[in-house]
């Protein structure tokens, strides 16, 4: 499919204050989408690979992806297409949070489920 058979959302904003991010951040799952761009070193994922990586509700993970969306670290592409197909690509903001993923997985590696008793 071309370019020009494909609507993109612009991305909204080119910064966010803090509080809005330790808000949407502290979100259930916000995270695990998160880390799904960082670790699997993508920058596109459809709607139904996340679905079926996160194994979350499609409601849940839809408000989840419009909130990412409207801060700015991910874009939505609708191609034209039947099935409709929508993709979500991470932004330079999500690359910027890379070491911050990979120090979570450092600590977690040193005091993770195991040692926190979580299951």
């Amino acid at each position: 499919m071309n370019e020009s058979s494909a609507n993109q959302q612009p991305k909204l904003r080119e910064t966010v204050d803090e509080s809005t991010l330790f808000s949407l951040l502290g979100r259930a799952h916000t995270l695990a989408i998160l880390n799904e761009f960082v670790i699997r070193d993508r920058q596109s994922f459809r709607f139904n690979e996340l679905q079926d990586s996160l194994a979350l509700s499609p409601n849940t993970l839809s408000r989840r992806l419009d909130e990412l969306v409207e801060v700015g670290f991910l874009e939505r592409t609708q191609h034209d297409e039947i099935p409709p197909r929508v993709e979500y690509e991470d932004t330079e903001m999500v690359a910027g949070l890379t070491p911050v993923f990979q120090e979570l997985a450092t600590w977690m590696e040193r005091y993770g489920a195991d040692q926190l008793e979580c299951s």
